[in-house]
């Protein structure tokens, strides 16, 4: 909502002329005295409405982007098995499932956010939701780098495995909370496969996974990107 200058925005106030000419105007400052006070309140708050819709926005646009990770993951989870599968066939299966069931979870979070009104009390509660999801997820498929990799993979395979799916969710989910929620259990269990397996040039590939990762977390946390907490409910009243 775009507002105008004050002085356009506020009428002017008219006066009869007493010789028959055409009306005088005050001036806006003396027009401005004669505004309630309950308008001048409620022109006030009008940045505060605009926070209050655009953290709306925000989040129901998070909750529409839980489809799109959602398909993400599981392309990517088919892609992780046929090119990245090292381990036996069990181990795959098992992996495949805890994916699954976390791709179930981002689904149902969806569809009941979906059947809530567009409130910002009850979308910041599916928000919440989905971002605990998106957490069990990224320890899903952190997983992988146990269950699917096998002992002693490819160190740029098993790079990729860690970081692709830490890259995708950015664009994807547009919310900081959620994409380190997804990205540190994968990190910290990627981690740990390369120093318990271990890999070959286990030191190389440690280093590079954490330097990869860091600096997509200090991204993240640049200043700027967070929004200040309103309270709930419509500010005008």
């Amino acid at each position: 909502m775009a507002l105008t200058d004050n002085n356009e925005a506020l009428p002017r106030a008219v006066l009869p002329s007493g010789n028959g000419q055409s009306p005088e105007r005050l001036p806006a400052g003396d027009a401005k005295k004669g505004i309630s006070p309950a308008s001048l309140k409620a022109l006030a708050r009008l940045p505060q409405i605009h926070a209050e819709t655009s953290e709306t926005t925000d989040l129901a646009r998070f909750m529409r982007s839980t489809v799109g990770a959602a398909a993400a993951l599981m392309l990517l989870g088919g892609g992780a098995v046929i090119f990245a599968g090292g381990a036996t066939l069990q181990q795959e299966f098992a992996w495949c499932v805890l994916v699954l069931a976390g791709v179930g979870a981002l689904l149902r979070s969806y569809i009941r956010s979906i059947a809530q009104a567009f409130d910002r009390a009850p979308l910041r509660e599916a928000a919440k939701d989905l971002r605990a999801v998106l957490f069990y997820v990224g320890f899903a498929w952190g997983a992988g780098a146990f269950l699917l990799l096998g002992g002693n993979p490819v160190p740029i395979t098993g790079l990729c495995f860690a970081v692709l799916p830490s890259v995708l969710m950015i664009p994807l989910l547009r919310d900081r909370a959620a994409c380190l929620g997804f990205m540190v259990p994968v990190t910290l269990l990627t981690a740990a496969a390369i120093m318990v397996q271990p890999w070959s040039d286990a030191i190389v590939a440690l280093a590079m996974l954490l330097v990869v990762q860091g600096s997509i977390a200090v991204g993240l946390n640049l200043p700027g990107r967070a929004r200040s907490g309103l309270p709930a409910g419509l500010s005008l009243r």
